[in-house]
């Protein structure tokens, strides 16, 4: 991506006249020329380009008076760096959608543009929903959506619970619980959405309305289960049929975003207990590897936290790690339970598991870190692993990460051809192995976690301890 800079609002405009660009962002106080003035004269230049405002909470009024001129978003200082990349990310999508539509009369230019511009936010908001699987989330992102949607400063989320709607979400001041009564009650007994007029209360907070407010249900299987509460829009206009039409798609939007996503978790729990359900069936053919999967997924989330991986990647890992042998369902158990040294053919059939573990879940489309944990937990460092030999980075991280933990919980087991090796000699050959078999920043971070300073987990111990006994 490639950024000019220019030193005032006049110079910008004089590059604008000259060049075409796909963002404009830009401060509201500015020298030469103010940021309001400066959002002006880009309207007459360059309609179509997306400009965000740039400003400090003294300023924020000036930022809603700054949307009114056509900015399409702002950015609220201090800021950090994804909240810039999110939003230039958001903007140039709108752009895309919007494109370059041919002019025609002024009156009609401006409309087309307008319309365009509604349909652009709309469909930027429904692919961010379309990634959002967790209810928690729509409901904390839900009022900034509506707001961005149809200009409106005062927007409230609440969800249908116990005779209450309990409030999840608000820009402004309401109560936490508000009775199902009034406004809220015909909305629930009418299911569909309802407008109330300058001079009515607000059934969120009792005052006074000072423009209007629209309520819009979202339904599920015929029932109304949440309430958005929409006022004081930025133009200060009533709002159209179309922004009426425009927050009634939104809100089947979300309902549906919200039923899928209640399914997804249902679908997700049953489909973890038949996982592990396979996994047991897996450790009950081999007593040697009976709760292996759980320590490995410790030790592996001990190393994440000490490299700083998000929530995200540790939910991975979570999931992933307990079922990296899922394919070990595919090797014979002469071949699996054998006590003695395997055969090429045999430690082929082996090397075979991680093949068959991906191919296990890959159906699952929703899991594609989890896969490619699956899949590369015995590749090296160096390349020499199995199945596809990467080496280095290419190797994705988590699968670097389950190497380590993998092989240590190996290292410190009792296996039907070996004793197991104590906690100072597995590091050691862990260490010994560092740039060659295993990441070097993986096997550091290991040394930092409490399994690898020594520090016992009483419950893992107790794991190994009972493993032990009921091998001698």
């Amino acid at each position: 991506m490639k950024c000019e800079l220019a030193e005032n609002g006049k110079h910008a405009i004089e590059r604008l006249r000259i060049n075409s660009y796909d963002l404009i962002l830009t401060d509201i106080t500015m020298p030469v020329m103010d940021g309001l003035q400066f959002l002006r004269e880009i309207k007459e230049i360059t309609p179509f380009t997306p400009v965000a405002i740039i400003t400090g909470y003294p300023t924020f009024e000036n930022a809603v008076e700054a949307m009114k001129e056509g900015a399409r978003d702002f950015i609220v200082k201090p800021f950090n760096v994804e909240k810039i990349k999110t939003t230039i990310d958001r903007l140039l999508k709108e752009k895309r959608l919007i494109g370059n539509p041919l002019s025609g009369k002024e009156d009609l230019k401006k409309e087309l543009i307008k319309r365009l511009q509604e349909i652009a936010v709309l469909q930027s908001i429904s692919s961010e929903l379309d990634e959002l699987y967790d209810n928690r989330k729509i409901y904390e992102r839900i009022v900034e959506m509506v707001s961005r949607l149809l200009m409106a400063r005062d927007v409230a989320f609440g969800i249908i619970k116990d005779d209450l709607l309990r409030i999840e979400a608000a820009t402004m001041d309401v109560k936490k619980e508000v009775p199902l009564s009034g406004p809220i009650e015909r909305i629930i007994k009418n299911r569909t959405y309802l407008l109330l007029s300058q001079g009515e209360k607000d059934p969120l907070n009792n005052s006074i309305l000072k423009s209007q407010l629209l309520l819009i249900p979202l339904i599920i299987n015929g029932e109304v289960f949440g309430v958005l509460n929409i006022t004081n829009k930025i133009d200060n206009r009533p709002f159209s049929e179309d922004e009426i039409y425009l927050a009634q798609t939104f809100g089947k939007k979300v309902s549906l975003r919200i039923e899928n996503n209640a399914l997804y978790e249902l679908f997700y729990s049953n489909l973890l207990n038949t996982l592990r359900s396979l996994i047991a069936s897996i450790e009950a053919r081999d007593s040697y590897t009976k709760q292996h999967s759980e320590r490995v997924t410790h030790y592996a989330i001990e190393i994440a936290e000490v490299m700083g991986l998000n929530s995200e990647e540790k939910e991975s890992i979570q999931f992933g790690g307990y079922l990296h042998d899922i394919g070990k369902i595919g090797v014979r158990d002469t071949v699996l339970l054998k006590q003695g040294n395997l055969t090429e053919e045999e430690m082929a059939e082996i090397r075979l598991h991680p093949v068959i573990g991906e191919s296990i879940v890959r159906p699952l489309k929703f899991l594609p870190a989890e896969r490619e944990l699956i899949l590369h937990h015995h590749e090296r460092f160096d390349g020499r692993g199995y199945p596809l030999g990467l080496a280095g980075e290419k190797i994705p991280l988590l699968a670097r990460i389950l190497a380590v933990a993998d092989t240590y919980d190996a290292m410190t087991s009792t296996r039907p051809y070996r004793p197991a090796m104590s906690h100072e000699l597995a590091i050691k050959e862990l260490m010994n192995n560092s740039g060659t078999q295993f990441d070097p920043l993986v096997v550091k971070a290991f040394l930092q976690t409490k399994t690898g300073k020594g520090i016992r987990d009483s419950n893992l111990f107790t794991l190994h301890a009972k493993a032990y006994q009921r091998e001698h």
